[in-house]
């Protein structure tokens, strides 16, 4: 009789577990000599443009400092402030806006907090890891694995779901993640998916065409097939949005099932050369090129991410009616009503609506 086999338990990836990830100081100070022996950038995208002396002027939010020099999250820093536990030149500071200028010192539980340098880093996810500081957690998160390599806090730019891979951005540089991630700058990322069919040059071309996901017009900014297998296909996508499972999402609107997805662009930054599960630290002129080019997407060349780049909201809202309504949309009704051409060939109170066989009140 021919033996049964069995079925070999995926092993978890090192460093899974609860709570926050245990490191050596020798892991620490591997990762010291790592960076510092790299051409990376060392100071923040404000201050190579010249910014350092606007930020110095009018300060720093006492919670965005904390996290920038690795103490926690912001969250977690807003806690540790509102506990008392945050120092500023020797008194309790109990406000996360309070300003902090370059000269203050700053303390957490009576230890000083010295600025760090600011970090930059390409990373390969593998599948399975899930993109969570959670400590509740029990699967392999991403701080599982980078925490040991690198000197201190970083945090991913954007987001790739637990069954995807590829190229995640790693940063303490809080403007530099927004140029990366803000929809306003419209970054390129380029994704490689492996789909659970053939696809045909129609339906590419209405894949090229987009479709609206959470209410918003999705459009690629290119689409190729690069491989045709039996029973699958390998199709290349460019997208400039960063939304929740946008490319699973994308595809699932014309039918199409993805069986793999990998991240393998960010801008002109590829994830070649990176092994899955390690991470190198970016150079000054790979940083600076992908600066440039989320600032040439935008209109307004300015030094720092704004949120002037938002839809500006009206400053009045319209006047309402007894009905609930805007009093705006009242007039336009019966101003269009006004200039409608009466038609003799209907009949008065006949019930037949405008539409055509199949329309659609929205068209």
């Amino acid at each position: 009789m021919a033996r049964r086999k069995v079925k070999k338990k995926k092993r978890p990836l090192a460093g899974s577990g609860r709570g926050k990830p245990k490191i050596s100081k020798r892991a620490k100070r591997v990762a010291h000599g790592f960076v510092a022996a790299s051409k990376s950038a060392d100071t923040s995208v404000a201050a190579d443009r010249g910014g350092i002396e606007e930020v110095s002027d009018k300060g720093v939010r006492l919670n965005r400092w904390l996290a920038e020099q690795g103490v926690d999250s912001r969250r977690k820093c807003d806690e540790k402030i509102f506990a008392g536990e945050v120092m500023v030149n020797g008194s309790i500071v109990n406000t996360p806006g309070y300003r902090v200028q370059m000269e203050d010192e700053v303390s957490v539980n009576g230890a000083r907090i010295r600025i760090s340098r600011r970090l930059y880093y390409i990373f390969y996810k593998p599948r399975g890891v899930l993109c969570t500081n959670d400590p509740r957690e029990t699967r392999t998160r991403l701080c599982d694995l980078v925490d040991p390599m690198v000197p201190s806090r970083v945090y991913p730019i954007g987001r790739l779901d637990e069954d995807s891979e590829g190229l995640i951005l790693l940063t303490n540089d809080g403007d530099f993640s927004n140029l990366i991630a803000h929809p306003s700058f419209g970054v390129q990322k380029t994704y490689v998916c492996q789909i659970n069919s053939t696809i045909s040059g129609e339906e590419l071309e209405r894949l090229k065409g987009g479709a609206w996901v959470d209410g918003v017009k999705v459009i690629p900014k290119s689409v190729r097939v690069i491989r045709k297998l039996p029973k699958s296909t390998m199709v290349e996508i460019s997208i400039r949005e960063g939304r929740n499972r946008e490319i699973r999402r994308l595809l699932a609107r014309f039918g199409f099932g993805v069986q793999r997805l990998k991240r393998i662009r960010i801008g002109s930054l590829s994830v070649k050369g990176v092994k899955k599960g390690m991470l190198r630290p970016l150079s000054r002129i790979e940083r600076d090129a992908l600066v440039e080019d989320a600032r040439s997407e935008n209109e307004d060349d300015s030094l720092l991410p704004d949120p002037k780049y938002a839809p500006k909201r009206p400053n009045k809202a319209p006047a309402r009616t007894a009905q609930g309504t805007p009093e705006r949309f009242h007039k336009n009704v019966k101003s269009s009503f006004q200039r409608m051409p009466k038609d003799s060939s209907k009949k008065s109170g006949s019930k037949k609506s405008g539409l055509k066989k199949g329309g659609t009140p929205f068209a």
